[in-house]
């Protein structure tokens, strides 16, 4: 029978530790990398209810994209939802993995699959990691922070939004489209044309989740738009040569539980995963 460190084993794989970013918490947070495991729970978050799940699954580890233990805790207790989840888990003897910016990083990662979802072609890292990171990782030069592509067929900025929109299932997204500025040509002195913007969009750069740290690589590798889930107000002003959409941090990163299953069925197939959705 697997254990946990088998299915551990196949996600560090694809995304090793080393590929987290310095503030992250990735990895194990709770439990017994010796238990074994017939099914798993993927998911996004950690809480209670997700404990629920799977303790309804018979599940015995779940695999989360954000890290229950992101900040050091002072005590456990069931005085917050961290502490009460955390013991529920070690009571019916469930074992917590995050997977998170080593599999943002990660080639055909997080990133990766956004860009498979939006069809993009040629795609690369967006900002590479220090060198540092790198060593003894195979297909080290598409590891990355967020990544850059081209669509298969251009298309203006109101017909990038809707395709955002119907991909990622966002009824509502922040831009600057309103703040771009744009030629006499562009606009064919048609003021209609400002608000619809027919600038023709072709390199488009992502990263999902808070991306705004990325806006200015995406600048410098001539995107014609970026798409984030999260980039605050003040930071859409000043960037009026690229497109900058704001799709939610959920949104953005929903496919992330598709993709932990997918590595975990691809090399363990006798293991059932429930997708938390």
């Amino acid at each position: 029978m697997a254990k946990v460190r088998d299915i551990v084993s196949a996600i560090e794989k694809v995304a090793p530790l080393q590929l987290q970013e310095d503030y992250d918490n990735a990895g194990y947070q709770v439990g017994n990398p010796d238990s074994e495991v017939t099914r798993v729970i993927s998911c996004l978050d950690v809480t209670e209810s997700t404990i629920d799940k799977a303790i309804g699954f018979g599940a015995q580890l779940i695999v989360s994209h954000h890290p229950l233990l992101f900040r050091p805790i002072k005590r456990l207790t069931p005085s917050n939802y961290i502490g009460r989840t955390i013991i529920k888990a070690i009571q019916n003897g469930i074992t917590i993995y995050a997977a998170h910016t080593n599999l943002d990083n990660a080639y055909n990662g997080v990133n990766y699959r956004m860009a498979e979802k939006l069809k993009l072609t040629n795609v690369k890292p967006l900002a590479p990691l220090p060198a540092e990171k790198l060593q003894g990782i195979d297909n080290a030069e598409q590891v990355g922070s967020g990544v850059i592509g081209q669509l298969p067929t251009p298309c203006n900025c109101n017909q990038l939004i809707e395709k955002v929109k119907e991909v990622f299932k966002c009824e509502c997204i922040r831009t600057n489209l309103d703040m771009l500025s744009s030629s006499a040509d562009d606009l064919n002195n048609n003021l209609d044309a400002l608000s619809c913007c027919n600038r023709m969009i072709k390199t488009v750069a992502l990263c999902g989740g808070s991306g705004a740290d990325f806006i200015g690589d995406a600048e410098r590798q001539k995107a014609d738009a970026y798409l984030t889930g999260e980039i605050g107000y003040h930071r859409f002003f000043g960037h009026d040569g690229i497109l900058l959409i704001e799709a939610g941090h959920f949104e953005t990163e929903q496919y992330t539980r598709d993709l932990l299953k997918d590595i975990i069925t691809s090399a363990l197939p006798e293991i059932e995963v429930s997708v938390v959705k």
